[in-house]
């Protein structure tokens, strides 16, 4: 089923406020495929859209494709995680789960014997 145009700009809204937040198109696209029930192809589609959208509403937006995770935010970022694995793993969806169980193990590590020897 075709979407209208007004799903379409809503969900480029989507991508544009997720590539804002310095988030890679590879997990913006992940996102609209599993919000919106999207083909890979039309999510990467769009996040090409909105990119371009982006720059030509402000050429000066230079924001970090990979932001970066501070110790502070680790909790917050692994409860999302979990939500998200939760997520994924009831709905079947192979690709994201196993993509999201390696981002936990990395927030995990984040917190191992490195950062406990700098506190104590």
């Amino acid at each position: 089923m075709k979407r209208t145009n007004q799903e379409r700009d809503a969900q480029l809204e989507e991508a544009k406020r997720l590539l804002d937040m310095g988030l890679k198109r590879a997990d913006v696209a992940a996102t609209l495929q599993r919000d919106y029930a999207l083909s890979r192809a039309t999510a990467y589609r769009d996040c090409e859209s909105a990119d371009i959208q982006r720059f030509a509403e402000d050429a000066g937006i230079d924001a970090d494709s990979v932001p970066g995770i501070s110790y502070e935010d680790r909790d917050a970022l692994m409860r999302m995680t979990r939500q998200l694995l939760i997520t994924a793993f009831k709905g079947g969806n192979v690709q994201d789960y196993a993509r999201l169980v390696r981002e936990y193990e990395r927030l995990a590590r984040m917190g191992g014997l490195k950062q406990l020897s700098q506190t104590a």
